[in-house]
């Protein structure tokens, strides 16, 4: 605790677009960039991750908490979940798997290795791409994470993610910006 949470999308051929909400997510390497989202087999996104081997990690605001939690408790075997958050999706530019044009930070992933575990499969994708909102950078073309305004789960609650307490390095006097 805390972990991220994000909003995995997901298509492939006979069904429609989805999208999930994940909390088990993360950075696992860094030549390439590669990141994981691990997912249960029961759910429905499982299965167009797994035939389409793609997915695009949607990081939200916290202006979109109410949304990304919908998504996480109705299943897109039952519900449209665009149609019913009123979510925009838009075509990725390396993946069939749709991007969400409201998030502010959108990471394009193709699946090289996957990790059976006893109740989750692990989805290890190479960051293909990633895009960013122009409102979310600063006048450099960085992200702001302030303008970002990411959330992360922590015992079944959302907690906003706001002070920041040091820098990369600051405890040997070195600052990164």
């Amino acid at each position: 605790m805390p972990v991220p949470v994000v909003l995995v999308t997901a298509a492939a051929e006979g069904f429609r677009p989805n999208m999930i909400t994940i909390a088990w997510t993360g950075i696992v390497n860094s030549e390439p960039p590669m990141v994981y989202v691990s997912i249960r087999p029961s759910r429905h996104t499982y299965e167009l991750v797994r035939r389409s081997g793609e997915y695009v990690i949607n990081v939200p605001s916290v202006d979109q908490v109410r949304q990304t939690d919908y998504c996480g408790v109705v299943s897109g075997r039952d519900v449209d979940k665009f149609k019913e958050t009123g979510l925009t999706p838009v075509p990725a530019a390396h993946v069939k798997a749709p991007m969400i044009k409201e998030f502010p930070v959108n990471l394009e992933c193709r699946v090289v290795e996957t990790v059976k575990l006893p109740t989750h499969d692990v989805f290890i994708g190479e960051v293909l791409a990633v895009h960013f909102n122009e409102e979310v950078l600063n006048e450099n073309g960085r992200v702001d994470v302030d303008k970002v305004r990411p959330y992360a789960f922590c015992m079944q609650e959302y907690r906003t993610v706001v002070e920041q307490i040091g820098g990369y390095g600051f405890s040997k006097g070195v600052e990164h910006k």
